[in-house]
């Protein structure tokens, strides 16, 4: 699958990578890769980065995680199951979340797997962990089937993903094998207390998290049309 996403994104990966890029400001995700050394810091700016620190203003982050971030990482999906699909991705294509006729079905469908998510995860983390795998092809189930309710979409993800959490989970894995030197040289950092060896080595992190995104995201998506797509299982409410 991770070869069939390379192919995939042969001709459109540096825009892909800007439109992640872009995602990744907006979404204020890439605001946890900071690091510094002798009073110089690295970090990727994020929409918050150019906001005053506030009560008023982190209120207004709050409910702009709740009703924009949210349904954008169903759009950002969309972006790249058109990659999967060998169609032409546009940046239109994570507007479209927000028209009449999606905004209010992927809202709460992003609101309710935060939530169930997040309550499965307060009891132990592995739950929460697996609940993720399961509710993964939700949004990308509902892209496919516009007559899905939310409830309906997380149902159906978590029965298609029967069986099926393990491999993609082994496949998000593999990934780890970009980190492989980063993490020797955070070690040897942390043990000889180089501090310049670590910040550059969270600046390496960095690049990796965010220029990997695109084929993470693709590799993801080809794994929804390969193994999940085709699936015919009935709801069960």
């Amino acid at each position: 699958m991770k070869k069939i996403a390379k192919q995939r994104l042969v001709g459109v990966y540096f825009y892909s990578v800007i439109v992640w890029l872009v995602y990744e400001f907006i979404s204020d995700q890439a605001g946890v890769y900071r690091t510094e050394y002798n009073g110089v810091g690295f970090s990727v700016p994020t929409i918050s980065t150019f906001l005053p620190h506030t009560l008023l203003i982190a209120a207004i982050m709050w409910l702009f995680y709740i009703f924009i971030v949210l349904p954008l990482m169903a759009s950002i999906q969309w972006f790249f199951l058109r990659i999967a699909d060998e169609q032409r991705p546009s940046w239109r294509e994570i507007l479209e979340v927000f028209t009449k006729q999606n905004y209010t079905r992927y809202f709460v469908a992003s609101l309710l797997i935060t939530i169930f998510t997040g309550l499965w995860t307060l009891l132990f983390i592995v739950p929460g962990i697996i609940k993720t795998f399961s509710y993964s092809q939700t949004f990308r189930l509902m892209r496919d089937n516009p007559e899905l309710g939310a409830l309906d979409a997380i149902t159906l993800s978590r029965e298609r993903m029967n069986g099926a959490k393990a491999k993609l989970f082994s496949i998000q894995l593999s990934f780890v094998v970009w980190f492989i030197i980063p993490i020797v040289l955070l070690i040897t950092g942390v043990t000889t207390e180089n501090q310049a060896l670590m910040l550059i080595t969270n600046i390496i992190f960095t690049v990796i998290l965010l220029f990997i995104g695109p084929y993470f995201q693709t590799t993801s998506a080809v794994f929804y049309t390969e193994q999940i797509r085709g699936k015919h299982d009935t709801i069960k409410l």
